[in-house]
């Protein structure tokens, strides 16, 4: 018990603040923006980008935008 729950949507997987920045990429907002918004440094929010691409099976940051913008639009 208290492991997560595998679920068919990967997003599932993300943290409170990775499903936060995911959101944040998603809107459009630059890697600085993001660490401005949520006083975290620059380096925190690529350290977040790289466990969002690994925890979604993304290649890199096109991919990242584009999935990140895809589930905006499917979740508001």
């Amino acid at each position: 018990l208290g492991a997560r729950v595998e679920s068919a949507n990967p997003v599932d997987q993300l943290t409170d603040r990775e499903l936060e920045i995911f959101r944040m990429i998603g809107q459009g907002q630059t890697s600085g923006a993001i660490a401005n918004a949520l006083l975290l440094s620059n380096h925190t929010i690529d350290s977040h980008r790289e466990n969002i691409k690994r925890k979604l099976g993304l290649k890199n940051a096109a991919e990242l935008n584009r999935q990140a913008v895809q589930f905006l639009l499917e979740n508001g």
